[in-house]
């Protein structure tokens, strides 16, 4: 909950002077941090005045938005979407149960076409989606020294079954650390980002929000959040259209390779028992080692580095048959070449204030060893993403980051590299 002090204002109106409060709407959308001590809401046009009228805006009190009825059967709070908060409404804290309320208030609209002004937004809100509790703690806090609400969109809910409440995380214990709301689609049934993106804009509505942005708070989360950021109507969300290159690295393949930068030579595998192992490799004229890998991991799973073509054969048939980390059903095994080298993490900020529309931030040297066949990262160590030793590196990520269509928010490119003895400089 967003609380907005004691604020102060001029002293009682008389015809030598002229005062003007804030609007609460003022008040709300302007962070309490960003109001230094001493500045008040409303000034006499006499510098000499000192005295000031006491003026408390109490958003929970003020804001009259919607919110649904409670639901008390755990039975249709399992089979309905429903909006949890910690208290009666977004805007008080002080319950110490979680309420689990119908998404949509009953409204009546009497006249709908009206020329009155427009109601104020009463308050910038921020959606996380898929949470974690140890990574959303510090976005709770940037988005509260904003004066921002922040609502959890939970895509598969917890009903306390699962372990590791912290990376699975409840209702409840998203709202024990700080979350103005949590959203949750019917218990056990398959995320409906269209829904949700509904249910959103009417939420927003009713309780008189503005969102500004949808968060991904997990890997798995980046497709459906900028999908669900444009169906809010949100104008800073990635190209759509190049969506599923950002996650699929099949796609993302083809897309870096249509934008003229180097890719490895690759082979989309499709046989159960992993017989078409053979005929890529000859096709792509490739010699063992080879890696075999999940198309929509993450990290070094499901990530094979196969020495023979039986470790290649098992790794695919494996990958085809299996569900990938994700949680979603295999299409493919993916087939590279192996690349040689140091591999390279960097990490970006997109943004259209950018001299080139991405920058750099920082680059990692891993230091990875082969473990069973995978490459496991012992240690990292942070390299200047200034040297230029490092140029082709930092051109060649934030080419990637153009292919694939992102223009907003962070992004991590992970590149292999050889260091060039006579240009004292590592190239791709």
């Amino acid at each position: 909950m967003t609380n907005v002090g004691d604020l102060c204002s001029s002293p009682p109106k008389s015809d030598s002077h002229h005062y003007r409060n804030r609007s609460l709407s003022e008040v709300v959308l302007v962070p309490q941090t960003a109001i230094p001590d001493g500045v008040l809401t409303g000034a006499a046009n006499d510098a000499n005045s000192d005295r000031y009228d006491d003026v408390s805006v109490d958003l929970a009190e003020h804001h009259e938005a919607l919110i649904g009825a409670a639901f008390h059967n755990q039975n249709n709070i399992n089979r309905q979407p429903t909006l949890a908060t910690m208290g009666e409404t977004p805007f008080a804290d002080d319950g110490n149960e979680v309420v689990n309320h119908r998404v949509i208030a009953t409204e009546i609209v009497k006249e709908p076409i009206n020329f009155t002004a427009a109601e104020n937004v009463l308050q910038n809100a921020i959606v996380l989606l898929d949470p974690r509790i140890p990574d959303c703690i510090h976005l709770i806090e940037a988005g509260k020294k904003r004066g921002l609400m922040v609502m959890a969109v939970v895509p598969k809910p917890n009903d306390g079954s699962k372990a590791l409440i912290e990376f699975y995380p409840t209702a409840q214990a998203l709202l024990e650390v700080g979350m103005h709301q949590v959203y949750e689609p019917p218990f056990g049934s398959k995320f409906d980002v269209v829904e949700c993106a509904a249910n959103l804009k009417t939420i927003e509505a009713q309780q008189n929000l503005r969102f500004l942005g949808v968060i991904p708070c997990r890997e798995a989360a980046v497709d459906f959040s900028d999908i669900l950021g444009a169906l809010l109507g949100l104008g800073n969300v990635n190209d759509l259209g190049l969506a599923s290159a950002r996650r699929d690295k099949g796609l993302m393949k083809l897309a870096v390779a249509n934008a003229g930068l180097r890719v490895a030579k690759y082979a989309r595998l499709t046989h159960g028992q992993g017989k078409d192992v053979a005929g890529a490799v000859e096709e792509l004229e490739l010699k063992y080692p080879v890696v075999v890998k999940t198309p929509r991991g993450m990290g070094t799973s499901d990530v094979f580095i196969c020495n023979d073509e039986k470790e290649a054969m098992e790794s695919s048939a494996y990958i085809v048959r299996g569900i990938g980390p994700d949680g979603r059903k295999t299409q493919y095994a993916l087939l590279e070449e192996f690349i040689g080298g140091e591999e390279f993490a960097l990490n970006l900020v997109a943004s259209p204030t950018t001299p080139r529309g991405v920058q750099v931030t920082d680059i990692w040297m891993y230091h990875k060893i082969n473990t069973d066949g995978t490459m496991v990262n012992t240690y990292q160590e942070m390299v200047d993403p200034q040297s230029r030793a490092y140029g082709e590196l930092v051109r060649y990520a934030e080419g990637v980051c153009r292919a694939v269509g992102i223009k907003y928010g962070m992004a991590h490119v992970e590149i292999k590299a050889e260091y060039d003895e006579k240009r004292s400089k590592w190239i791709k």
